[in-house]
């Protein structure tokens, strides 16, 4: 939280240390995968509840119901200092390496909670994308079957806990795009997974990667 908001949110401090204020463990599950050789990694370390990097800037829920508190030039100012130059420096990366003549799998890293409503999530792994593109849906059932290949015990589904279609980052850039260049994928893991022994949470990731490493994007289909 910028030292600027810090009395905006005074009182909110439980919400701010739950699922809503943060992805537990996206950061190191990132850096992860980012371990692959070409990967770059992009993240940002600024509350959601302030701003969500993953919202487009018409989306309402963009700012949370407390930042919307905040008067209409210091929501904008909100956006232009912290929304914008993030994705701008994704969608700039992505483009040059297409231009280089490169394909690009494009992976938006999340967590979710385990119970939400009083609703238990019944899976370990979910991989979000658009059903229509269709380099998309092959990378999404090569990566469960490399899942069930290296980690069977992980309950992996797709399109699961929430729809890949949704408006987020990868949604954004799919209409910049075409499909067969760009796959955008969001991976959601279970905060459940990242909650146990270190060991644990290590073989979690560890087949993060060598799940990732098993794709071949050379040739996506479109």
């Amino acid at each position: 939280m910028p030292s600027k908001y810090r009395q905006l949110f005074s009182g909110s401090e439980k919400v701010l240390e739950g699922h809503r204020g943060y992805d537990t463990g996206a950061l190191v599950i990132a850096r992860s995968i980012s371990r692959f050789p070409g990967a770059r990694l992009y993240y940002s370390k600024i509350t959601r509840l302030l701003v969500d990097m993953n919202r487009s800037g018409k989306n309402p829920n963009v700012l949370s119901e407390i930042s919307r508190r905040l008067p209409p030039r210091e929501r904008q100012a909100l956006l232009r200092k912290y929304h914008e130059p993030y994705r701008k420096r994704i969608e700039d990366h992505i483009r040059s390496l297409i231009s280089a003549g490169s394909n690009v799998l494009h992976v938006s890293v999340h967590t979710f909670t385990s119970v939400l409503n009083g609703h238990v999530r019944n899976a370990d792994i979910g991989l979000l994308y658009d059903p229509s593109r269709k380099s998309e849906a092959q990378v999404c059932s090569d990566w469960k079957r490399s899942f069930a290949s290296i980690t069977p015990e992980l309950r992996v589904r797709r399109n699961y806990p929430y729809l890949g279609i949704s408006d987020g980052l990868t949604s954004h850039l799919r209409k910049m795009f075409r499909d067969g260049i760009y796959a955008g994928i969001e991976l959601e893991v279970n905060q459940r997974l990242l909650t146990f022994a270190y060991s644990t949470r290590t073989n979690v990731t560890n087949a993060l990667f060598d799940t990732f490493g098993s794709l071949d994007v050379t040739n996506m289909p479109s």
